[in-house]
């Protein structure tokens, strides 16, 4: 019974399943492919852009921050010293701000630089024994980046911090406390 059902029923042909059906033409796949190309283009530019951007912005946050640590720890280290003793004799060694206490205690801030770390140094010793040791700047390239001028009870500190291609500078002048 079942096969007197089917009986009557069309076979279906390979051409009957692509009727109404037609391919694409080469114009068609050209803009396709066109457009498909104008849209990797544009991401990737975006991306790239992106990328050096960050970079760019990444170096700027080193370098700015470098300077305003630097600037705060001697901000804070030059007034409360009454003397700066230069040192003329290591190149790396920049000097030490000085002064004695109300109990005669004698306290040094050495700044130098470590050409290992490429960092500008503040070492803060008590009578002859150190205390801390802190990187105050990490991105300094060379010793002749970090200069110390004094001049009576004034210091003018420039430092100049760079970090791939940006390269920032700044310029502290600086008061010691006069007994």
């Amino acid at each position: 019974m079942l096969t007197r059902c089917f009986e009557n029923l069309p076979i279906p042909t390979l051409d009957d399943f692509h009727q109404g059906q037609k391919g694409s033409s080469l114009v068609e796949m050209l803009v396709v492919i066109a457009i498909s190309t104008m849209v990797i283009g544009i991401i990737t530019t975006s991306l790239v852009q992106f990328l050096l951007v960050t970079n760019w912005g990444n170096d700027q946050l080193l370098v700015t921050s470098d300077l305003q640590v630097a600037a705060l720890w001697l901000g804070r280290d030059v007034p409360e010293a009454s003397t700066f003793t230069q040192d003329t004799v290591d190149h790396n060694q920049y000097g030490f701000f000085a002064w004695r206490d109300h109990t005669g205690v004698w306290h040094e801030y050495h700044y130098y630089y470590n050409p290992t770390k490429g960092s500008l140094v503040r070492e803060y010793r008590r009578d002859d024994s150190t205390q801390t040791t802190l990187n105050v700047a990490r991105n300094i390239a060379e010793a002749d980046d970090v200069n110390f001028s004094p001049s009576g009870d004034l210091v003018t500190v420039e430092i100049k911090s760079t970090s791939g291609d940006v390269s920032k500078t700044i310029e502290l002048n600086l008061a010691m406390r006069t007994d």
